[in-house]
């Protein structure tokens, strides 16, 4: 049979344990802050896109008097005399052309806005998006879904059919003329309020939990867990350890008919201490085998 291990070796595999839980608690930490930063800053993306479509869809349209090679697109054009003409772009377009400028310049977050019902080729859903309609569609309590995928994070947001909507996805007759010139009768009609339209998805670059790890591993916090566990540590191996040490070599020792050895501790009524406790049924141990041996001597 194997010899018991002694309490020492208990303490100290307890001590390791606490470590190993307390690194693990840190990088589970560490992953829902990374989770909790990418989602922030997608979020602060998406309110922006949906801030941008509200006032173009509030205007009606955005209105220019110049096209650009690379956003010649227009939905209705209005001819103001002297050779002068205006190009409308609804909510749509404008955020797609939005779109594409930004992910052209950012250094770090690019956006689409999609649909599974699309309008332009351009705009079609890749295949996190076309899962993220359908977990929308089938549950409308979900505000968001996100995905790490090939070293990026994706982030969907519902876009929710209102009122103001029906006007362009209603039905194709209440349409204007323009956007049935444009985009004919059959695509993106026939919604209700509250249905999904589509999705604004964003992208970013995901952070490991590596580059995390600094926003929590600074100087003041692994000061903060090394003192915590050297605390920990001598508190164990002085008060409780070295004294049941001492403890068991007095005891040895008063077996062994050392009966004056003294023992140092400090008397119940005035500690809590268990060791104190234990130190002082030893005591009375000990005045027991004293009078025991006074006896034994007097009879000789």
């Amino acid at each position: 049979m194997a010899k018991k291990m002694s309490l020492r070796s208990k303490a100290l595999i307890v001590f390791f344990l606490t470590v190993t839980l307390i690194l693990g608690s840190l990088f589970a930490s560490l992953g829902k802050l990374r989770n909790q930063v990418l989602r922030n800053e997608a979020e602060a993306v998406a309110d922006q896109v949906v801030s941008f479509r509200s006032w173009v869809a509030d205007s009606g349209m955005v209105w220019v008097n110049k096209l650009t090679p690379q956003f010649d697109e227009y939905l209705a054009v209005h001819d103001t005399g002297n050779n002068s003409r205006f190009y409308g772009k609804n909510p749509a377009l404008a955020t797609r052309e939005l779109s594409t400028i930004a992910n052209k310049t950012s250094t770090r977050a690019s956006f689409t806005v999609t649909s599974d019902d699309v309008r332009q080729k351009a705009n079609a859903p890749d295949g996190f998006e076309k899962a993220s309609i359908a977990e929308f569609s089938a549950n409308k309590n979900i505000q968001f879904v996100e995905k790490y995928e090939g070293g990026s994070y994706r982030y969907a947001r519902p876009l929710i059919v209102k009122e103001g909507c029906l006007k362009c996805h209603g039905d194709p007759k209440d349409a204007p003329a323009a956007v049935i010139t444009k985009y004919g009768d059959k695509k993106a009609f026939h919604y209700k309020v509250g249905d999904v339209r589509g999705i604004i998805s964003v992208t970013l670059p995901s952070i490991s939990l590596m580059e995390a790890l600094p926003t929590l591993i600074n100087p003041i916090s692994l000061g903060g867990i090394f003192l915590a566990f050297l605390i920990n540590f001598l508190f164990t191996t002085r008060f409780i350890l070295n004294r049941l040490h001492k403890l068991t070599e007095d005891t040895k020792a008063i077996v062994s008919g050392k009966l004056d050895t003294p023992l140092l501790y400090t008397q119940p009524k005035e500690s809590n201490d268990e060791v104190d406790h234990v130190y002082h049924s030893v005591d009375l141990l000990k005045r027991s085998m004293e009078l025991v041996v006074r006896k034994i001597k007097r009879k000789g």
